[in-house]
């Protein structure tokens, strides 16, 4: 099986994962960028993409439902079957499971269009919103197909289709919303955000032809027997979904959290503004500079940590098939070095940077409050998800849910209490936010000491802490003296230039990379490690 599909390594397939993910995300960088501008800017801009970003909100939980966290399940119960040489077992997961999905998803998307007109009214109280939501409701069903084959690829540790798919879905997407923003402004922002939101759709249905075009080209390779199935497979279908729900329904719970809080903030940051004296246009406006201006800035690290968790799932679970509990520690150990050497000096950046970014981008300074409390949520998101993920493929999905539960708990309170401080307002949100990862995360990691041994979060952390420290005072004299005499986009293009270069050079000199790192990446990555060695800039 799998014999001219190429099976990847835990950190090859984290790299392959990161390079698609990352290239999707570009691209989603891109329309974040440009959907206000074509919306018209400023304060009208923001008005139109917190209505392009409410239905989301909803959108994300309806998608965990309709999907349950299956992709990861498929991925473990892939990856075990595959260690002990079951080609059966692989086929029977895989073809319960998009039926599963195929059926949910179908359920889901019409639900999601019939409680649009509700959503619009009564949770949002904005009538303008129910366009978009009519419009995303498709996407439901694709996506939930779409996750059935990544699942598989995923367990069979084969990146490759999945990162590809991203970027074509994510093409689509961008194409489809610059269209039908384009077309559809004259006629009124309520109907240019439904037609960006529809770019959703049109991207999940074109990532859907692509897998199954890779499944089909593939189908006889994938289902070869590499000698006899010594493994027989009684489970009955009734039993295999039984088995698939145990360990996606936890997962599930802990994606619909993270969606929630976004619901949480759409339904309550508006509200508690307007109670505190804002009109509903200003209460929106700043909706949006929390929602559009500062969230997808701060979950850009999760692309990396995200790529290490689905990497890390079936790697985990094929060790543990294994008896490999060494190995176990390892590879968990190194998602946690890999995430803070991400996350650290990501939060340092937006902090110092906060005012200065939503300024040049989107001549929204009013937002750099908002984006300087959320901020560390780029720290403590990226821990949480590689916890969850280690915790997952050793087959505890339970604990990483409970524990996003009590930060997600937190989170709520704090929102509806800080966001009615006149003083916060929707930087009240962010903060809250960055409270309940943080108490997810911190959970997390005690779960994990308990389950492979105790270990040092102090070491994991100093040499991106100390780096990112240093890196962020060199960012902010980089970014005051050129505001003074290139103007402030060249000023912040330049501190960011400024502050990769510093870090990746005190990460080097304080140890913090790994031959290990730089050998994932494919063909350039052990000439360079190989270099750095030589200049006794490598740990081995």
């Amino acid at each position: 099986m799998l014999t001219g599909m190429r099976r990847d390594s835990f950190l090859r397939g984290a790299f392959i994962l990161l390079i698609g993910s990352l290239a999707s995300r570009l691209l989603g960088a891109v329309y974040r960028f440009i959907l206000p501008w074509l919306m018209g800017g400023g304060d009208q801009g923001a008005y139109g993409m917190a209505l392009f970003g409410m239905p989301y909100s909803i959108y994300s939980i309806a998608l965990v439902i309709s999907t349950m966290g299956i992709p990861l399940a498929i991925s473990k119960l892939v990856s075990e079957a595959t260690a002990v040489g079951s080609v059966r077992q692989v086929r029977r997961v895989f073809f319960v499971s998009l039926g599963l999905l195929a059926a949910m998803g179908a359920v889901v998307s019409t639900i999601l269009y019939y409680l649009s007109p509700f959503l619009a009214n009564q949770v949002w109280q904005n009538p303008d919103a129910y366009y978009s939501m009519v419009a995303l409701a498709p996407a439901v069903f694709f996506v939930a197909i779409m996750s059935a084959f990544r699942g598989l690829f995923q367990g069979l540790q084969a990146m490759t289709p999945h990162a590809i798919s991203q970027i074509v879905e994510q093409i689509f997407r961008v194409i489809t919303m610059f269209v039908m923003v384009i077309l559809l402004v004259p006629r009124g922002l309520e109907f240019a955000a439904a037609g960006a939101t529809f770019g959703a759709t049109v991207g999940a249905f074109v990532g859907v032809l692509y897998l199954v075009w890779v499944y089909m080209r593939h189908r006889n390779e994938l289902w070869r027997f590499e000698g006899r199935d010594t493994l027989e497979v009684k489970t009955s279908t009734t039993d295999m979904i039984r088995d698939i729900l145990i360990f996606a329904v936890p997962i599930s719970i802990s994606g619909i959290i993270m969606p929630l809080m976004r619901f949480v903030d759409a339904a309550v940051v508006p509200s508690r503004l307007m109670a505190t004296g804002y009109s509903v246009i200003t209460a929106t406006t700043s909706y949006g500079y929390l929602e559009s201006y500062s969230m997808p800035l701060v979950n850009v690290p999760a692309v990396f940590s995200a790529a290490i968790a689905i990497s890390l799932v079936p790697s985990i679970s094929s060790s543990l098939a294994r008896g490999d509990h060494r190995g176990i520690r390892e590879k968990a150990l190194a998602s946690l070095r890999l995430a803070s050497l991400i996350g650290v000096p990501a939060a340092t950046g937006l902090f110092i940077l906060s005012t200065e970014i939503p300024s040049f981008f989107w001549r929204a300074p009013e937002a750099g409050p908002v984006l300087a409390a959320v901020s560390g949520v780029a720290v403590f998101l990226t821990l949480q998800q590689v916890t969850s993920a280690a915790l997952q493929g050793m087959g505890h999905p339970i604990l990483p849910m409970r524990n996003l539960m009590v930060g997600a708990v937190v989170k709520f309170v704090l929102t509806w209490v800080l966001v009615g401080i006149p003083v916060l307002g929707a930087s009240g949100a962010g903060l809250a936010t960055v409270a309940g990862f943080l108490i997810a995360a911190s959970l997390n990691l005690l779960s994990l000491m308990n389950r492979i041994g105790r270990f040092s979060v102090t070491a994991l952390l100093w040499r991106a802490t100390v780096a990112s420290a240093v890196m962020g005072a060199g960012v902010r004299f980089t970014s005051s003296a050129l505001s003074i005499r290139v103007g402030l986009p060249f000023a912040v293009m330049g501190s960011v230039v400024v502050g990769v270069v510093l870090y990746g050079v005190l990460i080097l000199l304080l140890g913090g990379i790994r031959s290990s790192d730089l050998e994932m990446i494919p063909r350039i990555g052990s000439r360079v490690a190989n270099v750095l060695r030589a200049l006794r800039l490598l740990r081995d």
